[in-house]
């Protein structure tokens, strides 16, 4: 999460002596860890301390690290910079680390480096704030170049000119370290964040190993035994944009009874989306939700550690079995492919022109000042290179020819037509549904009626159709909600919501939704009743219908720090009657951001179904007139005036 900081905000927090904190904490087992039968890394490490020690030399257990002298690459010694036009001071001293800054609250602090954030391409710098907050420090390190720059560059693409920081205990903390708790107290605005081990540890992808540890004979997961679906889900746990529903997952489990994917039909419209056009992922740390629209998983039933065959190893992606001039794992599976390569490729056969990844794996996903390859093992479509910016491995080799060269390069050879043909379908569909095109509503209806679409594509389309009316739409919706896949199901559900009318037409689809197996599916159709005024329903239906707001509320929860979701539950909340609840989220709400858009209003609305209408009418009248609810307010407020 990004918060903006204002001096006035942070004065209390900034009277701690030199704004320092203290020096950084063992992580501990939270009591839900132990409760849930979590032992930590040290545990396991006693008896598998080969693999224990693969582990601890590997990325995954060097996410977030103590700040000392083994884990800081930074070179403090530069004692000063300047970045975004700000000064930083440095220093060491007795293994520990600091860094001088005005970014918190305008007056120049320093600030003790708790924790190191990454390790092999960027370290990032974390300190802890009097009231729980562990912030980014602006500068950090890049590895690579072995230069200093500003944090914002790779956070905030708009370049805003405000002072921002990144709040990592807010929502980054679930993929950094293990069994974390957020910890966050509503009431004081007090963060006491725990967890259990720094890293991603191995029960994290083992699950809970108390009885295992206990009696020997007790099984652990093993995620290369659970299949592809349930096994790329267990790295999908972090490996994706995704909305956390609910906590506690574990190796083995449902992916969709924890996690929302966020699509590309979902993603904030900013200058660096997290997805391209046609839904192949942008940016990184979504290779999951790439990987699951690829044909190897789908119908070769290909898994992370198909080709990833070692999670533990120090460079999971620099293993030689992954090199680019290795096609070994490729033509594995592609045999016939292998025995007439140059055919295949229409180039050398030992030249980087017939690597399967440099043509099926292009470098086209951002990640942190670098590129990484694209996880959807697609085809090159140059087509959709000149109409709509989307990289092809072609032209990303061949630099000095343009897309219209490739596509007829591609055109001579008769090369891959059809799964050309799908991308670029995919692209117009979504490209004309975000610009409002009429014509996209038939695209969009043809996609999520495909079966040899992938479910993450179907899905997609289904959650663009919320952009148009009437009644092919609605059915496509209703038809959607019985779908195969729970994704489908999911966001058929959140669209129908989202509707004027759809979701009352579809209330007995919708209340059917209810008694789904997954739990994003029955959220979604909850939330869609309750948003069509349906807050109650009879027998069965009723205690599902129930269970889901549970769910609902239990999800915002999660969130008590977010402004958006809490004027979000306090409106569920309220359409459920539960004025008091809802008035709380309300306050909630204003609290973290005072001058939320909406905030007043709602407040009011709440005020006047507890029968506190004089507290209404001031919150109404301190409304300006610039607010986006300044009318629906000077309604109301005539409303209460009104002579009965």
């Amino acid at each position: 999460m990004i918060m903006r900081l204002s001096p006035a905000g942070l004065a209390g927090a900034a009277a701690a002596a030199l704004g320092l904190a203290g020096a950084p904490r063992a992580p501990t087992l939270p009591p839900e860890a132990a409760e849930a039968g979590y032992v930590g890394a040290a545990r396991c490490a006693q008896c598998h301390a080969a693999m224990g020690g693969k582990w601890s030399s590997g990325r995954h257990s060097r996410m977030l690290q103590p700040a000392m002298a083994a884990t800081v690459a930074g070179d403090f010694s530069r004692r000063a910079l300047e970045l975004r036009g700000r000064r930083y001071r440095l220093r060491s001293e007795a293994g520990a680390f600091f860094i001088g800054e005005t970014d918190l609250d305008g007056r120049e602090r320093e600030r003790r480096v708790d924790f190191t954030l990454g390790s092999r391409r960027i370290q990032h710098y974390l300190t802890t704030l009097p009231d729980g907050r562990i912030v980014v420090l602006a500068p950090s390190w890049d590895v690579g170049r072995r230069q200093w720059f500003h944090n914002m560059e790779i956070v905030d693409p708009e370049e805003t000119v405000e002072a921002r920081v990144q709040v990592w205990n807010a929502n980054c903390v679930g993929c950094h370290v293990s069994q974390e708790q957020k910890g966050y107290e509503p009431a004081s605005g007090r963060y006491r964040t725990r967890w259990m081990d720094f890293g991603t540890s191995c029960e994290v992808c083992h699950g809970p190993g108390r009885r295992h540890s206990a009696e020997g004979k007790a099984e652990v997961v093993h995620p290369e035994r659970l299949g592809a679906e349930r096994g790329t889900m267990v790295c999908a746990q972090c490996h994706s944009l995704r909305d956390v529903t609910a906590p506690g997952f574990r190796a083995g489990e449902d992916y969709f009874d924890h996690f929302m994917p966020i699509l590309e039909y979902a993603q904030k419209v900013d200058k660096d989306p997290a997805y391209w056009p046609d839904g192949r992922p942008r940016r990184f740390s979504n290779d999951a939700l790439g990987f699951w629209q690829s044909r190897c998983f789908l119908e070769g039933g290909a898994s992370c550690v198909t080709c990833h065959l070692d999670p533990h190893v120090p460079d999971v992606d620099r293993n030689p079995q992954l090199a680019p001039a290795n096609n070994g794992l490729c033509l594995a599976c592609h045999e016939p492919i292998g025995a007439r390569l140059a055919a295949h490729t229409h180039h050398r056969g030992d030249g980087p022109g017939s690597s399967c990844v440099e043509c099926h794996m292009p470098r086209t996903v951002f990640s942190i000042k670098a590129r990484i390859r694209d996880h959807t093992l697609s085809v090159p479509a140059p087509e959709n290179t000149a109409r709509f910016g989307i990289p092809n491995a072609c032209n990303g080799c061949h630099r000095d020819k343009g897309p219209a060269w490739a596509v007829a390069a591609l055109q001579s050879w008769g090369a891959a037509g059809p799964a050309r043909r799908r991308l670029v379908r995919r692209a117009e569909a979504f490209s004309a549904a975000r610009k409002g095109e009429p014509s996209a509503e038939a695209a969009l209806l043809g996609l999520a009626s495909r079966p040899d679409e992938p479910p993450l594509v179907r899905a997609n389309a289904v959650g663009h159709l919320r952009r148009f009316e009437g009644p092919r739409v609605q059915a496509a919706l209703v038809e959607a909600l019985r779908a195969d896949h729970p994704l489908v199901r999911a966001v058929a559900a959140l669209t129908l919501a989202e509707k004027k009318t759809g979701a009352a037409l579809a209330a007995a689809p919708l209340a059917a939704a209810l008694a789904d197996d997954r739990r994003i599916v029955r959220i979604g159709a909850g939330f869609a009743l309750m948003n069509a005024g349906i807050a109650h329903l009879p027998g069965r239906d009723g205690e599902r219908l129930e269970a889901a707001k549970r769910d609902y509320v239990a999800r915002a929860a999660l969130l008590a720090d977010d402004a958006e979701t809490q004027l979000n539950l306090g409106k569920f909340l309220f359409l459920d009657r539960s004025y008091d609840a809802a008035a709380g989220a309300f306050e909630q709400a204003r609290r973290l951001q005072p001058r939320l858009p909406g905030g007043a209003y709602f407040l009011a609305l709440a005020r006047v179904g507890q029968g506190r209408v004089e507290e209404a009418r001031k919150l109404l009248e301190a409304l300006p007139g610039a607010d986006p609810y300044a009318e629906p307010a000077r309604q109301l407020r005539a409303k209460l005036e009104a002579p009965r």
